[in-house]
């Protein structure tokens, strides 16, 4: 395990110091007390003092240099010399101030001037010494995790850094680890049981892990394993450490789960820190499938996180430069075949990567943390087309999808309110859209933002009720005003009489609770006729219209409201 330490120069510097003050501390309270009377004053005989002095000055430091070096202080023969010239230049000036024939200090007078050169060297040596202390442990708080005591994301990047192209080191492996909803469990029991959770993870993990390897904690719960061995050896070292979280006497009797990326040192990579994404992108991997389990990076998944990479850079470049637009797709009154409505939904076409899904986008801007840039872009834009087509003044209704990583921003609503309000549209036709399966406890911040919302008059709707935990307590626990079912449920009811009876169910809880039904991803008029038989009334999907660009909207809306006036 690396631990914080000071550095060898300081280490040597302190030595010497320390040499340098005793020696010439003892070498002047030595000639004054005792050499000096014994000296007769006769001018022409300097050149005798100077060397006594001098042989009494190399005697203290040497005295002084041994006793520290015995004390386990490393010196080197350059730091000697530095002392002993030192030294002499002390008495020396001694000696001289005197001068030949001068009157010499006597005994009484010099064990004084000694007493006050040693108090001053040695309070000294405890300043300095304190200041070691100091800077001992600003290094240590620099290199080591407050919480758990393992070495940080600081030290194991240095580490790394240190130890590429060492000659003749062998392959090694690293193995990041994230503990599996820990952040349901901080919200369940508190941040102190989490903290504590937290320390006894790290202690499970330093006595999980073999010899030759080093726990480091990067942040959250997040740890990084390191040791010498390939992708086998990382994948072993990885199931013990699961077994290790899982078997932690964690606090409040709830049981911890973990999930493991493996990564191996690709040979010759420029870059020695790659190893460490590649472990984190195989983490990311094996979350997304199940928790606890472990992936090994490989091949394809390398391949993959190039095409993050790539997207990624690209993203961050096109929403600096206004290239993720805002499309426009209508909601629709399914019995008149009225606009009711529309969602504002990200598009992005880019010159090099063509035509990029929303899904892969919104995916990598939420862990990137461009979210926020890439929602502000979206709402600003989309609200430009929505007053531009005229869709205010019809009073139709403009919803945003709201990733939960915005809500937990505590200025979410102020910067709704405020764009809002620049461009003219009331609060109370806005919906904000947010994912049902992500908001399990009344004091997670999101939650706080909903409330905020509901306050100020937006509307809030549960988008892709049927694809998370879909538990029907969310409708009473969550301030909603629409409740928007999946498409893949519409799908199935259509085939499946399950199905058809959960989305019954559904329509009718939420129409007896006061509640707007929209369903998503109408393709057909069976489709349509099935969810209007079951009491929904809005529908969004093909049937009726994509998602239109900004200069389409307005000529979409008027066509539809000729075909709703010829109809009548």
């Amino acid at each position: 395990m690396s631990t914080a330490r000071t550095s060898d120069g300081e280490v040597r510097r302190a030595s010497w110091l320390d040499a340098l003050a005793v020696g010439a501390a003892a070498a002047l309270v030595l000639w004054l007390v005792r050499v000096q009377p014994a000296l007769p004053s006769v001018p022409g005989r300097l050149w005798l003092l100077a060397l006594v002095a001098a042989a009494v000055v190399a005697g203290c430091t040497a005295v002084a240099a041994a006793v520290l070096a015995l004390a386990g202080a490393r010196l080197v023969a350059g730091g000697f010399l530095v002392a002993l010239a030192v030294s002499s230049s002390v008495v020396g000036a001694v000696v001289i101030t005197a001068g030949p024939g001068g009157r010499y200090l006597d005994g009484v007078s010099g064990t004084l001037v000694g007493v006050v050169v040693v108090v001053g060297c040695l309070r000294e040596l405890v300043a300095r010494r304190e200041r070691s202390a100091l800077v001992a442990d600003l290094e240590r708080q620099v290199r080591t995790d407050g919480l758990t005591g393992l070495p940080n994301r600081h030290d194991l990047l240095e580490s790394v850094q240190r130890e590429h192209g060492q000659p003749g080191r062998g392959s090694t492996v690293a193995v990041e680890l994230g503990i599996d909803s820990f952040y349901e469990y901080n919200v369940q029991l508190g941040a102190a049981r989490g903290d504590e959770a937290l320390r006894v993870v790290a202690q499970a993990l330093r006595e999980a892990v073999p010899a030759g390897w080093t726990v480091h904690r990067l942040g959250g719960d997040q740890f990084v394993l390191r040791g010498p061995g390939d992708s086998a050896a990382g994948a072993a070292c990885a199931q013990a450490a699961l077994d290790a979280v899982v078997t932690a006497a964690v606090p409040g009797a709830v049981p911890l789960s973990a999930s493991a990326g493996v990564a191996e040192a690709r040979p010759g990579a420029s870059d020695p820190t790659a190893v460490l994404a590649d472990a984190s992108a195989a983490l990311r991997a094996t979350k997304k499938t199940h928790d606890g389990g472990i992936a090994v990076h490989d091949a394809a998944m390398a391949a993959s996180s190039q095409r993050q990479q790539l997207v990624t850079a690209a993203l961050r470049s096109a929403l600096a430069h206004d290239g993720v637009v805002a499309h426009l797709q209508p909601v629709v009154d399914i019995a008149t075949g009225c606009t009711a409505g529309v969602e504002l939904l990200a598009r992005w076409h880019d010159p090099d990567l063509g035509h990029v899904q929303p899904d892969e986008f919104v995916a990598l801007a939420e862990s990137t943390g461009l979210v926020h840039q890439l929602g502000t872009s979206v709402l600003q834009r989309g609200l430009d087309a929505f007053v531009a087509a005229g869709c205010v003044e019809r009073r139709l209704r403009v919803a945003v999808n709201a990733s939960v990583h915005e809500l937990r921003r505590p200025d979410y609503t102020d910067q709704l309110r405020a764009t809002a309000a620049s461009r003219g549209v009331p609060l109370e036709l806005i919906t904000v859209e947010v994912t049902e399966s992500l908001f399990v406890a009344r004091d997670d911040p999101g939650f706080r933002t909903l409330l905020e919302l509901d306050a100020a008059g937006v509307a809030l709707a549960i988008d892709d009720f049927g694809t998370g935990f879909s538990s029907l307590g969310y409708l009473e626990r969550l301030p909603v005003t629409y409740v928007k079912v999946d498409r893949s449920l519409v799908v199935a009811a259509s085939c499946s009489e399950r199905s058809r009876a959960l989305l019954a169910a559904v329509a009718s809880v939420s129409r007896a609770m006061d509640l707007h039904v929209i369903a998503e991803g109408i393709e057909d008029q069976a489709q349509a006729q099935m969810v209007s038989e079951l009491g929904i009334a809005l529908g969004q999907g093909w049937l009726w219209s994509r998602a239109l660009p900004p200069e389409e909207l307005a000529a979409h809306l008027e066509a539809s409201a000729r075909r709703l006036a010829a109809a009548s």
